[in-house]
């Protein structure tokens, strides 16, 4: 983990309690009482409570180079984003989404912008696009889902090659599908348009559940096992998440923190809000309000009584190659010299 990545994990962890991230651009649908809220099966798809009001539906053309942007504060260390599609502007819990793009480890900044294209072959006329968002440090299972209206033109007069296309992950809305916590998604049907943010942190896993891959009330079609490729922008030295090796059972948590049946990585308590807090040597945290949300120490350091600081033995390995964070409680992050 690079101190850019300390930093992003600390922001997020920081703000759970504050601004989620949430489309800006298109405009949403309600977009005078839409939240940034995560939903609930009742209020899927959308934040269906709201209603589908609008003015105006933002056009585009099928082929073209196309954004959606966010806005907000709490990128919760990424966890995975998609794009997707659905026909006419009123959708309910039964209406199919179909993907357009998926963006592994999304989003991993404030105000992130997500290109993507719809496919030629996109039924023209009104359309409802969605943004879907599972966050990886939330501290519990959400889904964030919002939605706009779309007028397409430059795509086709059928839905065949719309109904080709991978449905939507739903999950976290109960527990028939579930994204493991505090891990970017494995996509088991991202489709074609896949990619990976560059700066993204933290390992992926696949949703488990009886009902995973499928979209609105369980109606749609199976996974196909697919997983995330690296996008462009990558560094090249970096393999696709789909290589990365499954998760293996972390290490017991120490016995000096609560007991919590979420997993070693599950929320646990402190008492000093803003105070970075060690579990073990290989974890750490920040306090919030009295929770903390562990996450692995960069790879050469340690934490012990609440600052980070390097490994010596690991430095003298890198021949003073790479800078490593210190961290101490009240002040930034900030690599030695």
């Amino acid at each position: 983990m690079s101190v850019r990545s300390i930093i992003l994990a600390a922001a997020a962890i920081l703000t759970t309690g504050n601004a989620h991230m949430i489309m800006k651009s298109p405009v949403p649908y309600a977009v005078d009482k839409i939240d940034s809220s995560p939903i609930s099966k009742a209020q899927y798809p959308c934040k269906a409570q709201n209603g589908f009001s609008f003015t105006t539906a933002t056009a585009m053309k099928a082929g073209e180079p196309l954004k959606v942007k966010l806005t907000g504060s709490a990128i919760h260390g990424g966890g995975g984003c998609q794009i997707s599609i659905a026909q006419g502007n009123s959708p309910t819990a039964d209406t199919v989404f179909k993907v357009v793009n998926t963006i592994a480890g999304c989003p991993t900044h404030p105000d992130d912008e997500l290109d993507f294209t719809l496919p030629e072959g996109t039924p023209n006329g009104n359309l409802t696009l969605s943004w879907s968002w599972f966050s990886r440090l939330a501290g519990t299972h959400e889904m964030y889902h919002n939605c706009a209206p779309i007028t397409v033109t430059g795509g086709a007069d059928d839905t065949k090659a719309f109904d080709a296309l991978p449905n939507m992950l739903v999950a976290n809305l109960d527990e028939t599908c579930q994204v493991p916590a505090n891990m970017n998604v494995k996509y088991p049907d991202p489709g074609s348009a896949l990619e990976t943010e560059k700066d993204t942190t933290g390992e992926f896993a696949a949703p488990t559940g009886s009902n995973c891959g499928s979209t609105g009330n369980g109606n749609g079609g199976s996974p196909s096992g697919g997983a995330p490729a690296a996008s462009s922008g990558a560094p090249a030295a970096s393999s696709a998440p789909a290589e990365v090796p499954a998760s293996s059972a972390p290490p017991a948590v120490s016995s000096a923190v609560a007991s919590n049946p979420g997993g070693v990585f599950a929320p646990a308590t402190c008492s000093q809000n803003g105070a970075v807090v060690c579990n073990g040597s290989t974890q750490f945290g920040l306090c919030n309000n009295g929770n903390v949300v562990w996450q692995d120490v960069a790879a050469g350091t340690t934490c012990s009584n609440g600052v980070i600081s390097k490994r010596t033995a690991y430095n003298r390995q890198l021949k003073g190659r790479v800078a490593r964070p210190r961290v101490v409680p009240g002040k930034d992050f900030t690599p030695d010299e």
